[in-house]
């Protein structure tokens, strides 16, 4: 932000984020009272999915701007003004969110056959799961181990755990989406046989090294879809109070992870790592703010760089996955998934230099102005809807069902990310999973009604393949 500034200009600063936060919070009660009066409060809701997201990533950093929290200064943010308009993206955002909710509500009404109490739906093939699950329990976990991120710390150590070579495809983004398919192994074993004593240590085991071994979203995302699973097998739409605690802890692991992961890359000692965690949480929930509270603030500078450029995209954000699949190494000269922010950046706004996000709203309002801010939540949310209410009344031994979990766990990605995460999560890092519920659609283990999910057990613990 400008170093000199007036009193005057200070004051009314602080009164537009003021109001801002006072229309953001009136809005978020207002559309968590419309969502609940059209539709059911469920953990499988992506409406209610998308109110906690806007919550946490918008209205809790009005608070703290607020508070007096300021941005980082190489975030480039200038004035106050420009987060006043990022609010006003992301509130126009959540009303398209409510609208697309009413509209499905209102369809729902007139087409019975989306609402049906009973409808068929394609099982899981078990086989075909099984020999998933062990190639992603081997060659997933083999990447894991070798091309992770405390292999390669450790590969900086003259450590290595294989003497394999595999050439320019190392190069390549490949290796680390495979490295992410180990875990899935575990969520697949968990779908088909339940959680049982040795697949849970399974999934402990595989889901700890995904948290020193990738990104954070890998290991939440992970987690956050065995908890999916889990309630889905056990006829549950809510959140046990008991599990509340369990989500307060992983929150909080969400903040120290990466520091931690780095510490310990760099092997330092155990009270070297205890402080750089406090440390971090400190600057996270303190008076000096992280980047990790502060992705609404890199929507207002992407949105202001925009308008200082004159710029609008039209979409074309979403061309990088038309060559997505060729390795770069195949393509030396392949355009970069993010060329749109390389257009935009500068000294005083390095987004690039950065790595920073626009949120869903900030990439529709690039695209396509303020019109593209209601507009593209309003489409993505009546295709999660529609979604969502053909399948509600599956169980996990649903093919549908199970692609639907893939999306809803892929929406915190396509909030923060943009649409090409929309393709990219499901298709690319969730894989297996989608693979074995299509394969099952063209190979189902059987065709059944499927039962209301509050109905009754999905699956006999006497059970032991996926259909009878």
């Amino acid at each position: 932000m400008p170093v000199t500034r007036t009193l005057a200009e200070a004051e009314k600063d602080l009164l537009d984020i003021r109001l801002a936060l006072l229309v953001d919070v009136l809005l978020l009660l207002s559309s968590l009272w419309f969502i609940l009066e059209v539709t059911e409060r469920s953990i499988f809701n992506p409406s209610l999915a998308w109110v906690a997201l806007h919550a946490y990533t918008i209205t809790f950093r009005l608070i703290s701007l607020n508070l007096g929290v300021e941005s980082l200064p190489i975030i480039g943010v200038r004035s106050n003004s420009e987060l006043v308009n990022a609010a006003i993206a992301s509130d126009i955002s959540l009303m398209g969110v409510v609208a697309a909710t009413i509209f499905v509500a209102q369809r729902a009404l007139h087409n019975k056959a989306i609402e049906s109490s009973r409808s068929r739906a394609v099982e899981l093939n078990s086989a075909v799961g099984q020999v998933i699950s062990v190639l992603c329990l081997t060659i997933g976990t083999y990447f894991l181990l070798k091309f992770g991120y405390a292999a390669t710390a450790a590969r900086a150590r003259g450590l290595d755990i294989s003497a394999i070579d595999i050439g320019q495809f190392n190069e390549s983004s490949y290796p680390i989406a495979i490295a992410g398919f180990a875990v899935q192994g575990a969520l697949i074993q968990v779908a088909m046989r339940g959680f049982t004593r040795w697949r849970i240590i399974l999934l402990s085991i595989l889901l700890v090294l995904t948290s020193f071994n990738l990104a954070r979203t890998s290991f939440v995302l992970a987690a956050a879809l065995a908890f999916l699973i889990f309630q889905t097998r056990r006829n549950k739409t809510n959140v046990p109070v008991k599990w509340l605690v369990a989500f307060m802890l992983l929150s909080a692991v969400w903040f120290v992870l990466k520091p931690v992961r780095a510490a310990i890359n760099e092997d330092q000692s155990v009270d070297e790592i205890i402080a750089s965690a406090q440390n971090y949480l400190y600057d996270t929930v303190g008076g000096k703010s992280s980047g990790d509270m502060q992705f609404f603030d890199m929507e207002a500078t992407y949105m202001a760089a925009a308008d200082e450029e004159g710029k609008r995209f039209h979409g074309s954000t979403v061309l990088p996955l038309l060559y997505l699949p060729i390795p770069r190494f195949l393509w030396p000269d392949k355009p970069r998934m993010n060329e749109y922010a390389f257009e935009l950046a500068s000294a005083l706004r390095p987004v690039t230099q950065v790595g920073m996000i626009t949120l869903l709203s900030g990439e529709s309002y690039l695209n396509f102005g303020w019109a593209g801010c209601a507009i593209i939540p309003f489409l993505y949310l009546f295709g999660m809807l529609s979604g969502y209410r053909r399948v509600k009344c599956h169980g996990i031994t649903s093919a549908p069902r199970l692609l639907y979990l893939v999306f809803l766990v892929s929406m915190v990605q396509v909030f923060r990310d943009g649409l090409v995460s929309l393709v990219m999560y499901p298709f690319v890092t969730y894989l297996p999973l989608v693979a074995w519920a299509v394969i099952s659609r063209v190979a189902p283990a059987n065709a059944v009604s499927a039962p209301r999910l509050n109905s009754g057990p999905l699956w006999p613990r006497n059970t032991k393949h996926i259909a009878n």
